[in-house]
């Protein structure tokens, strides 16, 4: 069992809580005026705004259950299946496409989808973030801490590659896993360019294209919307941190997956 000092958890706690209260005293103004105004009028909020707020959810976990099926698999092929000098390439390749500006990709984005009959579509969007080179790699410097000899045991001992799979390497990639993902939400949460872009119908509206239209509104009415879009990233933040904050759950479950 891994020991943490004491003083780690605390000092965690701090520095949360001096990143986020920056945000809150910036936005405790307009959300005092804006309980005032729905106080006072019953002002509703938009139904674009829901409606972003639906698209926004359905683009990212789209994005993420599809980075998943493409990047995981890609980068045990990286560790452990492809010859060395070939995943090195594909390795360095990876960090070209990182320092590559995104917007340089809309252009061959675009007239892709188009070609596909999927502009003007979630799913188009969803399809050009299958690829992230930044999980490929994250994905691969997990693959590389799990030892061949745990695949090998699992062989000899009558396991399947699918059990090998699912039993050994996904367990013991969750850490990976989950930091990947929350930093896959995020970027997919307040994506703009391709929505702007590839999403060009009000009824397609994401909140970040959402947000962008709303410049010269009631900003007390701005502020709350902003306050319930932000919502769901710090439910998955918190969750990826008291997973990543807290091994001995995620070793309790490599243990109890090695059981074939």
């Amino acid at each position: 069992m891994i020991k943490h000092p004491r003083w780690q958890r605390p000092l965690f706690k701090s520095l949360v809580f001096l990143y986020i209260l920056p945000c809150a005293a910036l936005l405790l103004p307009f959300v005092k005026a804006g309980v005032l105004s729905l106080l006072e009028s019953s002002l509703e909020l938009e139904t674009i705004f829901w409606a972003a707020y639906l698209n926004t959810i359905i683009l990212a976990v789209g994005d993420l259950l599809l980075q998943w099926l493409v990047n995981i698999p890609a980068g045990l092929a990286l560790s452990k299946m492809l010859p060395q000098h070939i995943a090195r390439k594909v390795l360095y390749l990876c960090l070209l496409l990182m320092f590559l500006p995104q917007q340089a990709l809309i252009l061959p984005q675009y007239l892709l989808l188009d070609r596909m009959h999927l502009l003007h579509h979630a799913g188009g969007v969803v399809l050009m973030s299958a690829f992230q080179p930044f999980l490929v790699l994250i994905f691969w410097f997990g693959s590389e801490q799990i030892h061949p000899s745990l695949f090998e045991a699992a062989i000899c001992e009558g396991a399947s590659t699918r059990q090998c799979f699912f039993r050994i390497y996904i367990p013991m990639l969750s850490p990976y896993i989950l930091a990947g993902s929350l930093l896959s939400v995020a970027e997919s949460w307040n994506m703009l360019e391709q929505p702007m872009t590839f999403l060009q119908t009000d009824s397609q509206l994401v909140l970040s294209t959402y947000f962008l239209q709303q410049i010269g509104a009631d900003p007390s009415v701005t502020a709350i919307q902003a306050l319930l879009s932000v919502f769901p990233l710090l439910l998955v933040f918190a969750f990826a941190v008291a997973k990543l904050h807290n091994p001995n759950s995620i070793v309790s479950s490599e243990e109890n997956s090695f059981t074939l």
